[in-house]
């Protein structure tokens, strides 16, 4: 009687909330081994969704499901899994499934979404229904009220952009049949791989794919370079053809950060990883800010990640959210540059260097060759503000030099500055203050900084990943926290994950510093959750994972 009691009962849905990407489905008196799916009612495909931090909570992706798409558009309706609605007598004991229903209290339309993007022309939608049994709608649309003149304008900006790239995949489908190697079916079992670092941000190594590159030719290996800025500078078709050959002939491509090749071209016979610098890791960019400003589009060169690379197992989800991935292709190897950040006869080589050519950072009393490190160096390393690097910037404004002097006076300091290399505005230090007060801007590795720096002041930078490893303290000054919280958002609580203390105010800020108010001990609790590994071997990790195919 239980069984059939079980057999009949109905499961419904008392609360639906969403956290940006993320749909989260509260159920009444869910069952202890429950299984919550999404399930196409015309025969499509099916999606478990993930358990939430209450019991009765399942929360699903709409930019990655399970199978590092979107959510495929089609109605959907939810069931739930448990083995308590088997019914003894029944001559099949594995599976049961319910239907869920939606309470009757919820509105429909107050829990509907709809996420802009390619340059505000189209949406994807997520609706819901209560007629009939509840149901998921998930659609991708044009939007409607672009003038006619805009409508043509876009008509020949994408046609424009899209023959452009019909050209070049024909070139790159070409030179892969012609340059990309063939016969071996296990590709780490490749010898002398033939292995490309490829940016499209920029035409300098970054510090993680510097790091990395070192690494692989410690190990015998002869990686290709393909760096470019595309963001900021046009390319001739000879270029174009000379680098679509090397990612044509390519076994493994390693990548620094977001690569605008990747969005229209897919590429084809070679393993994909991530090498991207932000260790931190909880300002939202990516797909975990789908449908604000400066988004990917559901299809993206993120897509074609086999890896990625992270800090530790407990941060990993963070990633693969941005990038669209699932949890497993994040592989916690560490951040490749840590590797040169944490030797020991580098970090005394790059003290020394910094003393001899930056007075500032010694002791007033030091002459000649004695150089002594002076004892309060306060760094300020903030982010950029804007969407990109085209419109990058930093507010000076919130910033009053007479007053920093003034503090430096009192407290014996020096204040370093140290921008975004995305905003190109100097800082405006008066040169009565230059005793004190330094633009380290042009310096080209913030991590040096970090061995002569006392305190760390920033706001939203993936700076204190590195800089927590030298368990000092740090001061968060998140002046706009609320605005940016707003435009960039965050995929993991700001104000509960940084390692330090967060004022919002320049007085605040000064009144930190006067009495050292900084809640060291966060640092760490920080450093636990982000690092499975604090050595020197991050490269050698990936190496053996990605390009040995090594168990991880």
């Amino acid at each position: 009687m239980e069984n059939y009691k079980e057999n009949n009962r109905i499961f419904t849905i008392y609360k639906v909330s969403w956290d940006r990407i993320w749909i989260s489905f509260f159920i009444k008196e869910v069952p202890a081994d429950a299984i919550v799916t999404i399930t196409s009612i015309n025969d499509g495909p099916s999606f478990d969704l993930k358990k939430g931090e209450a019991s009765d909570e399942f929360m699903l992706n709409i930019t990655n499901p399970g199978d590092c798409k979107m959510l495929p558009t089609g109605i959907y309706k939810l069931v739930i899994h448990s083995d308590s609605f088997s019914d003894n007598s029944s001559a099949s004991s594995n599976i049961y499934v319910k239907e869920l229903h939606l309470d009757n209290s919820i509105n429909t339309r107050n829990i509907a979404r709809q996420f802009i993007y390619f340059h505000n022309e189209r949406a994807y939608r997520v609706q819901f229904s209560s007629k009939n049994g509840f149901k998921i709608k998930s659609s991708d649309i044009e939007l409607p009220g672009l003038s006619i003149k805009q409508k043509l304008s876009s008509l020949i900006r994408r046609s424009r952009h899209n023959l452009a790239k019909a050209i070049l995949r024909t070139i790159y489908n070409t030179e892969y049949l012609l340059f990309h190697r063939k016969g071996t079916k296990d590709i780490h079992k490749i010898k002398n791989p033939n292995i490309l670092l490829m940016s499209d941000q920029s035409e300098e190594m970054g510090s993680n794919m510097a790091a990395f590159k070192e690494a692989l030719i410690r190990e015998g290996f002869k990686p290709h370079e393909s760096l470019r800025a595309i963001t900021t500078k046009h390319y001739s078709i000879s270029h174009w053809i000379l680098t679509l050959k090397k990612i044509a002939a390519a076994d493994f491509i390693f990548l620094d950060d977001h690569s605008q090749t990747t969005d229209w071209l897919t590429i084809r016979g070679a393993i994909i990883t991530q090498l991207w610098h932000a260790g931190a890791g909880f300002k939202s960019t990516g797909y975990s800010r789908f449908g604000m400003p400066a988004s990917p589009a559901p299809k993206s060169g993120h897509r074609q990640y086999t890896y990625g690379v992270a800090g530790s197992k407990k941060i990993r989800h963070f990633f693969s959210e941005v990038w669209g991935i699932n949890d497993d292709q994040v592989l916690p190897a560490g951040m490749p540059r840590l590797d040169e950040f944490l030797d020991e006869n580098y970090i005394k080589k790059t003290k020394l260097n910094l003393l001899e050519n930056y007075r500032i950072l010694c002791k007033p009393e030091c002459e000649g060759n004695s150089l002594e490190k002076r004892n309060n160096i306060i760094l300020f390393a903030p982010t950029y503000r804007g969407e990109n690097k085209r419109t990058a910037y930093f507010p000076y404004d919130r910033l009053d030099m007479d007053q920093i002097y003034k503090l430096c006076q009192d407290i014996d300091a020096v204040f370093l500055f140290k921008m975004h290399p995305f905003v190109e505005e100097k800082v405006p230090i008066p040169e009565k203050y230059s005793n004190r007060l330094a633009d380290f801007t042009a310096y080209p590795n913030i991590n040096d900084l970090f061995y002569v720096t006392d305190l760390l002041i920033t706001d939203y930078s993936s700076s204190i990943y590195e800089f927590s490893l030298m368990k000092k303290p740090m001061l968060f000054y998140a002046f706009d926290i609320d605005q940016y919280t707003k435009e960039r958002g965050f995929h993991r609580d700001y104000r509960e994950n940084v390692p330090g203390k967060i004022v919002e105010t320049f007085d605040d800020m000064l009144t930190a510093i006067r009495s050292s108010d900084y809640e060291f001990p966060k640092v760490e609790k920080y450093l636990e959750n982000n690092f499975d590994h604090i050595d020197t071997h991050a490269s050698e990790r990936i190496i053996d994972w990605v390009i040995r195919g090594k168990a991880h």
